[in-house]
């Protein structure tokens, strides 16, 4: 059921279950997402938590969720990837957080649906050295969904994130020109993102062009 549903300029965004949602919408060109990891509430060895409680991270999703992701989409970067075994090729994409911790994970690790390869970013972010902007205690970097989107073949348009959290896939869409849809269970992440969104929009990137297609079918829509 859609609880809610908010557009902001090529985004849309829906505040729900994406196993109910996903089955609405349209075809996307890919999907780039994160979804819960199944470690609970980030236990660390003294036995403090990490950040604020949560009741979202205590299974991964079930086959039911990557089916309805595999139907939308052409090509998909899915992180957590070693946690839910959704791998479809040889190819992966590997972030090295620089993390310093004995405990916490020095890399995280995406699946994705082409290619044969494994490309690594190397991007610190950990949680005594980052940027973080918002209350999502599993907050990614912007740069990180930029750098995903870049490795996509043939310059996808549109993108889906059916995990979308406090909605840093989305700005990295807005900074380049992309096509957005987002889903998200949590009421509070949900209003995070669209805050971020429309910050974004109001602070556009005027170097950014949207990719070529995109603009052609924009085109192609004017003149109906």
């Amino acid at each position: 059921m859609i609880k809610r549903k908010e557009i902001i300029g090529d985004c849309t965004l829906y505040l729900g279950d994406c196993l109910e949602i996903m089955p609405l919408i349209d075809k996307v060109d890919a999907v780039v997402t994160d979804p819960p990891f199944g470690v609970g509430n980030f236990i660390q060895s003294t036995g403090n938590k990490r950040g604020q409680a949560v009741t979202w991270n205590e299974c991964v999703p079930s086959q039911k969720y990557f089916l309805q992701i595999n139907r939308l989409s052409k090509h998909r970067v899915i992180w957590g990837a070693n946690y839910m075994n959704c791998f479809e090729g040889k190819g992966a994409l590997v972030w090295i957080k620089n993390q310093p911790m004995p405990d916490f994970s020095k890399a995280e690790i995406a699946s994705v649906s082409w290619g044969n390869k494994v490309e690594i970013l190397n991007y610190t972010w950990t949680n005594f050295v980052n940027t973080k902007v918002t209350t999502h205690p599993c907050e990614r970097p912007v740069r990180l969904y930029e750098w995903c989107i870049e490795q996509i073949p043939n310059k996808p348009c549109s993108i889906l994130d059916p995990f979308m959290g406090s909605g840093s896939s989305a700005i990295a869409c807005v900074n380049l020109g992309r096509k957005f849809i987002g889903i998200e269970l949590n009421e509070d992440y949900f209003n995070i993102a669209c805050e971020r969104i429309r910050k974004a929009y109001d602070q556009p990137d005027l170097f950014i062009e949207p990719p070529k297609n995109l603009q052609q079918i924009d085109l192609l829509l004017d003149k109906k």
